[in-house]
């Protein structure tokens, strides 16, 4: 049995536990991490769970194996540090740090210890992110793409009427690029790898957070542009053009239905969405396998640390140019 702890309250982490539930039943959450007693007696009742912890230290000590991070961004990296200490395996989601420097330290502890890091981001753990790549052969020469997540918040609203929630807090290395805008850069990397020119804009929020923002990606015969907000829903396909055709995803979370639209006009069904699906199943079941022992992924996991290098290095670039800086204490090490 694979012990797992979660770390964090929001929806998001609702959707992981479906998908542990649907990944193995020997993948077991047992227990739960709040600094806040009585949320996280909640959200343990919510779940069927004994455990609750409110001291890190204490988790870092229990019999868990891994551990899922989903707390506000400025605390991934020193939970997740303290978890590698203890020797716990960790996913954390996105954005797992903020500068590379930390994340190179992480890497350095989980290797110590003999365990993994890995940051979330549901997509590139699915089979349809490859067949997707693979797909981009058929477009002839690609010259262009657009990747587009704007999204409405659910905490907007409340912010509008004078609140400060997390999301929208500089404080805590929150706002639109970090949240949103990073769906769509690692998939820029994963089909293209990194950029040679990186130029940025954003929509600044009183709190000092971005709330949307564009950057363009130059590379030497592809540009992407990417597009993030959560003040809307946009609702738009991102694309990927090249001169035989143009490859369609109806989102840049897990990609959903997609298929090339060729210069012809015909047309040709690349994946198929079934409604319902939890897009979160593809990292827990990997997650499972890795830390059982069932398969290892070795090539998987090397090839998801470079890229997550390649991406959190591109993050600070995209921020730098912006102008999105964060509370002093988001960069320590």
């Amino acid at each position: 049995m694979v012990k797992l702890a979660t770390v964090g309250t929001g929806w998001i982490v609702d959707m992981f536990l479906e998908a542990v539930k649907q990944a193995d039943p020997e993948f077991v959450h047992t227990a739960v991490y709040s600094f806040r007693e009585e949320e996280g007696q909640a959200f343990a009742k919510k779940h069927g769970v004994e455990h609750v912890y409110t001291d890190l230290d204490e988790l870092g000590k229990s019999d868990v194996d891994v551990i899922y991070i989903a707390n506000p961004n400025a605390l991934h990296y020193p939970t997740a540090k303290k978890m590698l200490e203890y020797g716990k395996h960790v996913l954390c989601e996105k954005t797992s740090v903020v500068i590379s420097e930390q994340l190179e330290k992480l890497y350095q502890i989980a290797k110590e210890h003999q365990v993994l890091f890995l940051e979330a981001i549901k997509a590139l753990y699915l089979p349809e992110a490859e067949t997707i790549r693979n797909a981009l052969k058929k477009l002839g020469r690609v010259h262009m793409a657009k990747f587009d997540f704007c999204r409405f918040s659910s905490k907007y609203p409340a912010f509008l009427q004078g609140e400060r929630p997390n999301i929208f807090n500089p404080a805590l290395a929150a706002g639109g690029l970090m949240d949103m805008g990073i769906y769509s850069v690692y998939p820029a990397v994963y089909f293209f790898g990194a950029p040679k020119e990186v130029k940025a804009q954003v929509n600044f929020m009183p709190t000092g957070a971005d709330l949307a923002g564009t950057v363009l990606l130059g590379y030497p015969d592809v540009h992407v542009n990417i597009c993030w907000s959560k003040g809307s829903t946009s609702g738009h396909d991102s694309i990927i053009q090249g001169d035989k055709g143009v490859l369609h995803m109806n989102t840049m979370e897990y990609f959903g239905d997609s298929y090339i639209e060729y210069t012809d006009g015909t047309r040709e069904e690349i994946v198929s969405w079934t409604p319902g699906r939890n897009p979160m199943a593809g990292e827990a079941r990997i997650l499972y396998e890795m830390v059982s022992g069932i398969n290892r992924h070795e090539d998987f996991y090397q090839e998801a640390c470079a890229r997550t290098r390649q991406v959190i290095l591109l993050m600070e670039r995209i921020r730098e140019d912006a102008g999105i800086t964060f509370a002093e204490n988001c960069y320590q090490c």
